[in-house]
């Protein structure tokens, strides 16, 4: 029999809003919430746990252990357990996968691996938009005791309010990012993508382009004399206006696979 889809959650347009807002669909950072999946499975003591986020064709995983017998970063959403989790707040605990009037016909139960059981704990925004799970999962039937689900119920939500957290600073960099090109549009309309990219990477001390970086100091923005480019007066102002530290952008660096500067720059037209 078919697999069958599950019903849209009332609120999906804003919870898929919030899915791609949060900044970590496709950024690859096992290091981070690796250590959610292995509390998982010590918590609910399967051998088997995975969490992600669900946007409108796909499930992307932020972590997981299949133990081996799955490799895959995302799978389309229309396959997975977890679009059954999306419609309500609390946990979605199935004891025996096999014997769910829909679950039993998706192919992680049907098909090796065989899954049998399967808890979701859904990962809760605070005005209650569900944006993924955090999963275990065994090959045999087993029940959670009240003690355990109130622990799975806890690691779910410190890892919302960790994504939560992450989408905050995301959020205030892109505004700092957004008042950086509007200065730049205004005092210097001639500054090109790579200039800008260089005054960002002396800021955060990473190695820049050297053409750009000569541009930066025929305004004035930059001292070329020492060792290493460095910021001057003028510079450093503008540094600490936008609050653009160098760990304030390291960390923009590390939240995303790049800085996309051609983006910052297509703010000022």
């Amino acid at each position: 029999m078919v697999y069958e889809a599950a019903p849209l959650p009332v609120n999906e347009v804003a919870r898929n809003a919030r899915v791609h807002r949060s900044g970590v669909m496709d950024v690859h950072q096992e290091e981070r919430y690796g250590l959610y999946v292995e509390l998982a499975k010590m918590i609910s003591d399967c051998p088997v746990a995975y969490t992600g986020l669900l946007d409108e064709d796909r499930q992307f995983f932020l972590a997981k252990d299949f133990g081996g017998l799955i490799d895959a970063d995302e799978v389309p959403r229309n396959l997975t357990l977890c679009q059954y989790a999306l419609g309500s707040t609390d946990p979605t605990i199935v004891q025996d996968l096999r014997n769910h009037p829909k679950l039993k016909h998706n192919p992680l139960v049907t098909d090796p691996p065989n899954w049998v059981f399967w808890g979701a704990y859904p990962l809760v925004t605070d005005d209650g938009l569900v944006l993924g799970t955090l999963c275990t999962v065994d090959y045999q039937p087993r029940t959670m005791s009240p003690e355990q689900i109130q622990g799975m119920e806890k690691l779910a939500g410190n890892m919302t309010l960790l994504i939560t957290l992450q989408m905050q600073e995301r959020d205030a960099i892109t505004e700092r990012m957004a008042k950086l090109a509007g200065y730049f549009r205004k005092s210097l309309p001639k500054t090109s993508p790579a200039a800008i990219e260089a005054f960002l990477n002396v800021c955060g001390g990473i190695p820049a382009d050297t053409e750009a970086l000569k541009d930066l100091e025929a305004n004035g923005l930059v001292d070329l004399t020492g060792s290493v480019p460095d910021l001057t007066a003028s510079g450093r102002e503008l540094q600490a206006e936008h609050g653009l530290n160098a760990a304030t952008y390291r960390r923009t660096i590390s939240a995303s696979s790049s800085l996309n500067v051609e983006d910052l720059f297509a703010m000022m037209d």
